[in-house]
């Protein structure tokens, strides 16, 4: 008898799950889904240029081709000054231009380009360096225009030499230093009539660049 009791005793005591606790399950795992780059094509007089726009930045579609902006603010005309780097992809025709018997034709036509008010104005432009991108002629030039901005411009010869891809880089001269470094990464996808361009070229460009001084040239 004293048994019997004291076995209810013990199982009246052990302590039985709540309704709350039964409902309970494990919080799902929140995964966002990556957001897809955008990739801006634009074709110029049979000049198909295509790039994939980096994280962060900016891209719209111009007249002659596609411009990339570090800061949303450096695509807008007038107010705050330009910040960060700023790429405007384009093409360029070549009429005009002098070209014969000529190793380099990208490094030539810049070689005239800064020799000429029209293009250049008042700005001071180092000698252009030749290099060769995707097999295509290469060459680039950096300047300083004397109010606070750097300049990189990179030009690139088409097959047909008649027209040339340029890249014309800016940045204020506090940030010049960082085109270098940023130029493989924002183009590392720039596609020229469907062919990717080998961004190593990029990678090998001299280290570091040197923007030439200002000095005001009187006007011709």
């Amino acid at each position: 008898m004293i048994l019997a009791l004291l076995l209810a005793a013990c199982q009246a005591t052990q302590v039985m799950p709540t309704a709350n606790a039964a409902l309970v399950s494990p919080s799902p795992e929140i995964t966002s889904e990556p957001t897809p780059a955008e990739w801006i094509e634009q074709e110029i007089n049979g000049v198909l240029l295509g790039v994939e726009k980096p994280s962060g930045w900016q891209a719209q579609k111009t007249d002659d081709g596609i411009l990339l902006a570090e800061h949303s603010g450096s695509m807008a005309t007038g107010g705050e000054p330009p910040r960060g780097v700023q790429i405007h992809i384009f093409v360029h025709s070549l009429a005009g231009f002098q070209l014969n018997n000529v190793s380099n034709v990208a490094w030539s036509v810049l070689k005239q380009i800064i020799q000429k008010h029209e293009y250049i104005g008042s700005a001071q432009a180092n000698e252009p360096y030749g290099f060769e991108w995707s097999r295509h002629d290469a060459a680039f030039y950096l300047s300083n225009n004397g109010d606070g901005n750097m300049t990189m411009l990179i030009g690139v010869a088409m097959p047909n030499a008649e027209q040339m891809v340029v890249c014309n880089v800016t940045s204020p001269a506090s940030e010049s230093s960082r085109i270098r470094d940023i130029l493989p990464h924002v183009l590392r996808t720039l596609s020229v009539n469907g062919v990717q361009m080998d961004v190593t070229a990029l990678a090998k460009l001299p280290d570091p660049l040197e923007f030439p001084p200002y000095t005001a040239r009187p006007k011709p």
